[in-house]
């Protein structure tokens, strides 16, 4: 049994020149456009049934008479003449009533026809979709919507996550890299200041310092001096002068000041210690 949907069951084909076939002449010239409107709404009715066929009972007259608001006994009559009356001079007639069953030949021909198509493309649209690994296997479409609601919280969620790693990167490099002046700076909040300071000037000077460069910087510093206060006032010195590296502290003369801030001797103070110096090695002679 043909299987129908509400869409299907308002379909079949009907010949724009049906009017001119030479057995619906015949009808008409008989009973008028009441025997062609007769044959029709019948028509649409077997496109209906299963199997497009009107099964004969023993009601059926009146059952039909009521649908199409006429005497039963003048639609019995226009029916059974289009069974047996109006043919091609041949066996072909509009209507055939077995005894079983009521039906249209004609109708049943083409109505063949349009099962077939529709089979053919069932199994053509099931042998797509079978071959389409990424479809949700039974087809159901609120499957589908299920799936890809899941896909955009998926990918919703790893963009959430994606975006929280970066910014823990970012925090732990800055972190890093404030350990490494802050470490050496300890709780000297004066040189930590000083470094930062240097710091900030290779960043104007564009050329910023880097982790590697961080730590050579202050290994550099600490062969300078180990005094604090004194690398305080080399990291001031290059900050003043614009300098990338640190070097030792310089007067305003630019010339290098001995390392502990001692003033070098005068000549006259070398020559004092010298007679000094002769004069006690002298008396230990005498005596």
């Amino acid at each position: 049994m043909p299987k129908t949907n509400e869409k299907d069951a308002y379909f079949f084909s009907h010949d724009c020149n049906a009017r001119n076939d030479p057995k619906i002449l015949a009808l008409r010239s008989i009973y008028g456009a009441e025997g062609y409107g007769v044959y029709f709404m019948l028509i649409e009715i077997l496109r209906e049934q299963p199997e497009y066929k009107l099964p004969i009972t023993k009601y059926i007259w009146n059952t039909l008479a009521m649908q199409m608001q006429m005497e039963a006994s003048k639609l019995e009559q226009i029916i059974t003449d289009c069974c047996t009356e109006f043919s091609d001079g041949g066996n072909n007639t509009l209507l055939v009533n077995d005894g079983e069953y009521l039906y249209s030949a004609s109708l049943l021909r083409r109505m063949g026809k349009v099962d077939d198509i529709s089979k053919l493309r069932r199994e053509a649209a099931k042998k797509r979709w079978e071959n389409q690994p990424c479809k949700v296997s039974d087809g159901s479409e609120d499957s589908n919507e299920d799936a890809n609601a899941e896909q955009k919280v998926s990918k919703e969620k790893e963009r959430k996550e994606n975006q929280s790693k970066a910014k823990q990167s970012k925090a732990k490099e800055k972190k890093e890299k404030e350990t490494i002046f802050s470490d050496f700076a300890g709780e000297d909040a004066e040189m930590l200041a000083a470094l930062r300071g240097f710091e900030e000037m290779r960043v104007k000077i564009k050329k910023p310092m880097t982790d590697r460069a961080k730590k050579l910087m202050l290994t550099e510093l600490r062969k300078l001096s180990e005094d604090r206060e004194e690398q305080i006032a080399i990291l001031d010195q290059s900050v003043k002068r614009s300098w990338a590296g640190v070097f030792a502290l310089k007067d305003d003369r630019g010339y290098q000041q001995p390392r502990g801030g001692r003033q070098q001797a005068s000549t006259g103070e070398k020559m004092g210690a010298l007679r000094n110096l002769h004069d006690a090695f002298s008396g230990e002679g005498e005596r």
